[in-house]
């Protein structure tokens, strides 16, 4: 017995092992996450950082950099590459099409030039011809219930119901 059981947390040990070496493994030297700078992939990118943090709550990861990617995906940029690791770095986004001294084919690119933007023109508002509103007869519609509200009537049968399923598992 006690022979299956070192045979067995030894094997479990070499999983973990071999499954955190992995994870270090740099990327492949022909992708783009390997030539992620902004000479490389666009000269007009924007970087916008990640993390990922393992015992973290729920959903606090991915508030690191959320207003830059929101922003970046505003603009019309999508995301081109990565820079960092599994638990930090930071992603680049590109305007699409948009291309830099570095191709995926191993040939150079002629790149592309950044589009200058067109001055904004400022927009006079024409004036609002109103007419006067009549008074008129007020119609009330009846309230409409929806599918997914509980009712007053059914709220202690539920809670009834909810209460009961907690003893049951305890049990």
């Amino acid at each position: 017995m006690r022979a299956r059981f070192l045979l067995l947390s030894l094997g479990t040990g070499v999983a973990l092992i071999a499954t955190l070496a992995r994870a270090d493994i740099p990327p492949d030297p022909d992708s783009a996450d390997a030539h992620c700078t902004l000479a490389e992939q666009c000269s007009a990118g924007v970087f916008c950082d990640y993390a990922w943090r393992p015992g973290a709550k729920d959903g606090e990861a991915e508030k690191v950099g959320e207003g830059c990617r929101i922003e970046a995906v505003a603009k019309g940029l999508e995301l081109r590459c990565r820079n960092g690791g599994n638990y930090s770095g930071q992603n680049l986004y590109c305007p699409k099409g948009a291309t830099g001294t570095w191709s995926a084919g191993g040939g150079t690119p002629t790149p592309t030039p950044t589009p200058t933007p067109e001055p904004v023109k400022p927009v006079t508002p024409e004036p609002v011809k109103s007419e006067p509103v009549k008074p008129g007869p007020v119609q009330s519609e009846p309230v409409k219930s929806g599918g997914c509200s509980l009712h007053a009537e059914a709220s202690p049968a539920w809670l009834l119901l909810g209460l009961f399923g907690l003893l049951r598992r305890r049990r």
